[in-house]
């Protein structure tokens, strides 16, 4: 008896479920109670057939309900249906066949009142309750009116002379039964969202603890790895110091852009910017990434790629790279040395419109228990909390590539025994390309591509940047270019210089938040002068706004592309090759 009442309140009150579907389920499995409750009583009191057979009914359709709202998770939709069904025509029906005023049935509005204010929010409460409201006079009205009527709609005045005391205990005690019933489940329902809210804010607690450390252990190496720097008196020394606060720096970037992801996640803003791209130069630039790592600990990667997968795939290449990075790294991370790391990239199927991959990530590491699978997929936690302490990292990537796999009409999951390793495998669907296939990248190519600093002696950058730091990191880094850099401290400063000169500058890097004049007002005044050269002068964003709100603001602007800091000279200079070195 324990296990049946155990597995009913398992399937009304899933942990799985809205709180919307669950107060419905309450209303259905308090309406069915007392529909059966209902049914054998007047069975056994004599009942009219027409009254037991609606009664068979209403369990019908509360059976109905229940598959259907759990079948197509129709919550809404059945909510509506039930608070109709049962306010505006089975109380109402119920209060004339069972005598009216003349019985107990008025005790059936008061159900009906308390369901609507169960599944009814918001202003439709007040629409739903204001009907029942009248629904109710109009029930007591007519049945002052044609009382007689009323009276004999019950049955014979001997049956209902008969049954008048029984029926008014059923009545009662079902009514009562079925508003403790919503009451007790109501307050479970309370209870476990309480339960529920106080190990989120542990668990986000236990983040922030996380992150704090994550956070500050990058920054100590910086701040004493500079102090070592600059005590350091040979060059040996110094360029150790610095190699480590680039490792440290990237490590803390990392950080913080899943911090920013998690808070677009949870803001329901994480997007995607669809683009033709290369899948398999994808891939490269990602094991390039990763390359160094398994080289340090001397382990062996296997990378297989479906031949039928198309060169050239429409999607965002970027949150897909950032996906795969994140399985390669765990990977990386959590086999030992001399370890086997395999990538398999597989074609499923393919459409007019799409292409949908396979891609799988399998490692011969720790692996992962079996009761820890489904913490993995879940925000601010671990699989286990000692993780972050003996491997590093901040236990958002796998949250964030679910978010993104979703985004990509995919699903990701993991097959894993401890001690045999992991394979993590998802789905996605990437649109086709017109684009035609091309032979495909090597690795060589892709470093040959970088390998060599461009040349842009004669051309001519106005940078608009109220930061000191930022003007001189950026004319530093290109001083070996050959390019010429102007500056301009903010927009109406950078407005003037090219009103000035409109030929001047073959290129503006332009900052978004500036005083006096931000960046993207002055690069819509400098579209608005007169001069047709400024139509197609190059305009880009250098800025740390990176959310793609901030992106198509710089494009809505006139701005023709986008930096972010802090800068990756690799596109820096794929930038300037683009609107200057091919033209020149």
């Amino acid at each position: 008896m324990a296990g049946i009442v155990k597995k009913t309140i398992d399937f009304l009150f899933s942990e799985k479920l809205p709180i919307e579907a669950k107060k419905l389920n309450i209303v259905l499995f308090a309406g069915m109670i007392g529909a059966i409750v209902s049914l054998v009583t007047r069975y056994f009191m004599g009942s009219p057939l027409e009254l037991l057979l609606a009664l068979a009914g209403i369990i019908f359709a509360i059976a109905v309900s229940f598959y259907v709202s759990r079948r197509f998770q129709a919550y809404f939709i059945c909510t509506l249906i039930t608070v109709v069904f049962i306010s505006y025509i089975l109380l109402p029906l119920a209060f004339f066949y069972l005598g009216g005023i003349f019985n107990s049935a008025a005790c059936y509005f008061i159900l009906g009142t308390v369901i609507i204010f169960l599944l009814i929010q918001g202003r439709s409460l007040f629409i739903f309750l204001g009907i029942h409201i009248v629904l109710v006079c109009i029930c007591h009205y007519i049945n002052s009116m044609y009382s007689d009527i009323v009276y004999k709609l019950g049955g014979s005045a001997d049956y209902l002379e008969r049954i008048k005391y029984i029926d008014s205990i059923q009545t009662i005690l079902v009514v009562g039964i079925c508003i403790g019933a919503i009451i007790l489940f109501q307050n479970k329902i309370s209870n476990d969202e309480i339960r529920k809210t106080e190990a989120a804010n542990s668990a986000k607690s236990n983040f922030l603890s996380s992150m704090s450390h994550e956070m500050r252990t990058p920054i100590n190496a910086i701040i004493g790895m500079t102090l070592i720097g600059k005590k350091s008196d040979d060059m040996h020394g110094k360029n150790n110091a610095l190699n480590k606060i680039g490792d440290a720096s990237s490590h803390l970037l990392g950080v913080i852009s899943d911090i920013l992801d998690m808070a677009k996640i949870e803001a329901n803003r994480l997007e995607l910017a669809p683009i033709e791209f290369n899948f398999e130069k994808m891939l490269h630039k990602v094991l390039a990434v990763v390359n160094f790592r398994i080289n340090e600990k001397k382990q062996k990667l296997v990378v297989n790629i479906d031949k039928e997968i198309p060169d050239f795939l429409v999607g965002d290449d970027q949150r897909l790279a950032q996906v795969i990075t994140n399985l390669l790294s765990n990977a990386v991370k959590f086999t030992p040395e001399d370890g086997k790391i395999q990538l398999n990239a597989s074609l499923l199927c393919e459409t007019d419109e799409y292409c949908e991959l396979r891609i799988e990530i399998t490692d011969n590491g720790i692996g992962i228990a079996s009761e820890h699978h489904k913490k993995l997929f879940s925000m601010f936690e671990q699989a286990e909390s000692g993780t972050s302490r003996k491997y590093g990292g901040t236990g958002l990537g796998l949250v964030i590539s679910k978010n993104i796999v979703e985004l990509m009409n995919g699903k990701i999951w993991v097959e894993s025994e401890l001690g045999k390793g992991t394979r993590f495998s998802f789905t996605i669907k990437a649109g086709r390309s017109t684009k035609k296939s091309h032979a495909p990248f090597s690795l060589k190519e892709l470093q040959d591509q970088f390998k060599d600093i461009d040349e842009f002696t004669g051309k001519k950058m106005l940078l608009a940047e109220d930061i000191d730091i930022n003007r001189e990191i950026l004319i530093s880094l290109l001083e070996d270019t050959g390019i010429i850099i102007d500056c301009a401290e903010n927009g109406q400063e950078a407005l003037d210089m090219v009103e000035a000169d409109p030929n001047k500058y073959d290129i503006i890097f332009m900052d978004m938040q500036m005083p006096k004049m931000d960046g993207l007002e002055a690069t819509r005044l400098i579209r608005a002068l007169p001069s047709c050269r400024l139509e197609n002068l190059p305009i880009v964003a250098m800025t740390a706004n990176v959310f793609k709100d901030d992106i198509d603001a710089c494009i809505a602007s006139g701005m023709n592309d986008h930096l972010g800091k802090p800068l990756d000279m690799e596109r820096v200079m794929e930038v300037l090759r683009k609107y200057l070195y091919y033209k020149g």
